[in-house]
């Protein structure tokens, strides 16, 4: 048996840039290596690769993403304009209740042409051109 040591490979060989690996007697071309010099170093750190990656995920992939917060804040809009809706509907429907309460022979006569027998009840119906 070999010792152990032999076995491993120098740590530099894991460490080398991927332009100077060769597989065989060819060399490893980078494509992204013109395109990795125009970006600034600074943007290339991992700490920013990851803080992108992150905002792009929040913002168009998660559940809480800034369109799916938008849709919600625009039903809520939507909700609170028909609560206000139906708050007024219900005040009218109150004010009805009590008029009818008030005077029960006067809404039935209107609404429903109730007559006493010794009546009669002629409906106007006024059209528009």
């Amino acid at each position: 048996h070999l010792p152990l040591t032999t076995y491993h490979l120098p740590l530099t060989t894991y460490h080398l840039p991927l332009k100077y690996m060769a597989l065989g007697d060819r060399k490893i071309i980078n494509p992204f290596k013109p395109m990795l010099k125009t970006v600034s170093s600074g943007a290339l750190n991992r700490y920013w690769i990851v803080l992108i990656i992150f905002f792009i995920w929040m913002s168009l992939l998660d559940k809480a993403s800034f369109w799916t917060q938008y849709k919600l804040g625009r039903t809520i809009k939507h909700l609170q304009v028909d609560k206000i809706y139906y708050q007024n509907k219900m005040k009218e429907l109150d004010q009805t209740r009590l008029d009818i309460q008030n005077d029960r022979e006067k809404f039935a006569r209107e609404r429903y042409f109730m007559k006493t027998t010794d009546e009669d009840v002629f409906v106007i119906d006024k059209k528009t051109n």
